[in-house]
């Protein structure tokens, strides 16, 4: 099949939803170009093996921010997938709508796309929620899988401390008014992951009219009169041509497409005029506007067996394999992301500032800022970690120069508002509060490396910039606008100044969620693919 009318770039959360509907719901052809292989590696379908992905050169970008300032002049890692499934593939899965406010920003008076009505709408069709097993199809879904009962006992304790703190212990944990704790969802079915090329782009490639090409990476959009005409990509060492008669949707992520935009002459005038790309449209926000949450594991020495037990010496990783091949269950089949919650700790503003951690194991060795998640320690222990919902920081993401192989900058610039360390200071007054209730001091020994209960916040902070690390949710640097002055697309989701470009992936956010992103990711996506149709739609009638 050659002689395309819709080509999507990437195959990742947002790139294998668009591609499947737009072939589902319409006679368009669909190229979807991936720059990765399949997902056909054991450590992706394994639901624990993310452990292993993400340094793997092979389905991994492995990039590095620049020297972050504010984190004592540390590069930071920032894993993205490189593989069908995209991030999807190697992320921890676990599955957080965000919260209500959180979409505060996405419509506005001129448009009712984005409403909070409309995103919940798309959430409820695209999810299929389950326990533990599914017997019955999952096309065209993503499975919400409730895994609390295979979680560890040890997270009774962190319940049980936090309704010594007059948190509320959430039993449902899909939904958009979460304020207290509970067990993590988590993108799993049968026992192993199950990412949106799982629920939507597989079967869709059954059908005639959509293709994948892997191991395909786009080098530049092929544009003439502000319409792009094709993409230029590299494969087995050879460049390749494909046109697209309607247009490209890009799906490459909050690194790759803000960097592919500006090596395809869209981007901020003087940053292209010194790398040496011809300008086909200047806009200042390609790039900019970058989040991330940051966030901190604080380790704890256990009273009672954990995870480590499974995972750090080797007959527990025996009796967990073994367990695993014979029933599809046990650690290996879940997310070290057991326990957590949304909480409103001491916040200026009436929503939730943290997100928790309460993972029941332990990695008290690091190298590069890398943690290790499948070198557990050999003593039992637990963690209580967190990130901000909703920092105010912002970077940027840069071209270092108009080769598409060399990595772009990546900058944060993370706690460089004010705001951000006033979070912080907020968390660590949480972390406090609970490892001193009753709860958890019944299965404490002592912390390990630092103890935030006998720390002062200069400590602690001092100690973050040190050792905190990316929760990889890298995002809205193509974010939603009226206009190029403010912003890279419309709420249409279509290329400010480009008649036919599209961008849908978590670049497009008018600011970070308060959770994990792979939610709103597809859901933008599900809901964009009908606004892109109703697009094309709109140009064939002309």
């Amino acid at each position: 099949m050659s002689n395309f009318d819709i080509i999507v770039i990437g195959s990742g959360s947002a790139g294998s939803i668009m591609a499947s509907k737009l072939a589902d719901q319409s006679n368009l052809k669909i190229l979807i170009l991936e720059a990765g292989p399949k997902d056909l590696n054991p450590i992706i379908k394994i639901p624990l093996g993310y452990g292993m992905t993400f340094f793997n050169k092979k389905i991994n970008w492995n990039f590095y921010s620049s020297s972050q300032s504010n984190l004592n002049n540390r590069e930071i890692y920032f894993p993205r997938g490189k593989v069908v499934g995209g991030s999807g593939s190697i992320n921890a899965m676990v599955y957080t709508r965000g919260l209500r406010t959180d979409f505060q920003n996405w419509s506005n008076s001129k448009n009712n796309e984005w409403s909070i009505e409309n995103i919940e709408k798309t959430y409820n069709e695209m999810e299929k929620n389950i326990i533990v097993t599914d017997k019955d199809s999952a096309n065209n879904k993503i499975t919400v899988n409730d895994v609390s009962a295979a979680h560890h006992k040890i997270l009774d304790n962190y319940f049980r401390g936090s309704k010594e703190l007059n948190l509320s212990v959430l039993k449902k944990f899909n939904d958009f008014e979460l304020n207290g704790v509970g067990n993590y969802n988590i993108t799993t079915r049968n026992g192993y992951r199950w990412s949106a090329a799982d629920g939507f782009l597989k079967p869709s490639l059954k059908k005639n009219n959509i293709k994948l090409i892997t191991n395909a990476n786009v080098h530049k959009l092929i544009i003439k009169d502000h319409k792009v005409i094709g993409v230029e990509y590299m494969r087995n060492g050879s460049i390749h041509i494909e046109r697209a008669n309607i247009g490209v949707v890009i799906s490459a992520g909050a690194i790759k497409t803000p960097q592919l935009m500006m090596l395809s002459g869209i981007g901020p005038e003087k940053l292209l005029k010194e790398k040496g790309v011809d300008i086909e449209f200047a806009n200042d926000n390609v790039g900019a506007n970058l989040q991330d949450h940051l966030g901190i594991d604080y380790l704890y020495k256990s009273k009672i067996p954990t995870l480590n037990q499974s995972l750090g010496n080797i007959s527990g990783r025996i009796k967990s394999i073994i367990q695993y091949c014979l029933f599809r269950n046990g650690p290996l089949s879940l997310s070290l992301n057991q326990g957590g919650g949304f909480i409103k700790w001491k916040n200026k503003k009436n929503y939730p500032n943290l997100q928790i951690y309460f993972n029941p194991l332990t990695y008290s060795i690091t190298y590069k800022n890398k943690r290790p998640l499948l070198k557990t320690d050999k003593f039992s222990g637990f963690i209580i970690g967190f990130n901000s919902c909703r920092p105010k920081s912002t970077g940027f993401v840069n071209i270092k120069s108009n080769n598409i192989n060399d990595d772009p900058t990546i900058n944060p610039n993370y706690l460089s508002e004010k705001e951000d360390i006033y979070d912080l200071e907020c968390a660590f007054d949480f972390v406090r509060s609970l490892s001193n209730t009753k709860a958890i001091k019944e299965v404490t020994i002592k912390p390990i490396n630092i103890d935030p209960a006998n720390s002062s916040n200069e400590v602690l902070i001092d100690h973050f910039k040190n050792t905190a690390s990316s929760i990889y949710h890298p995002s809205c640097t193509c974010k939603i606008g009226s206009d190029k002055s403010n912003s890279v697309v419309s709420h249409r989701l279509k290329v400010h100044g480009i008649k036919n470009l599209w961008i849908a992936d978590a670049s497009i956010f008018p600011n970070i969620p308060s959770g994990n992103i792979n939610a709103p990711v597809m859901m933008s996506a599900f809901m964009g693919s009908q606004i892109i149709l109703e697009d094309i739609k709109k140009i064939d009638e002309n």
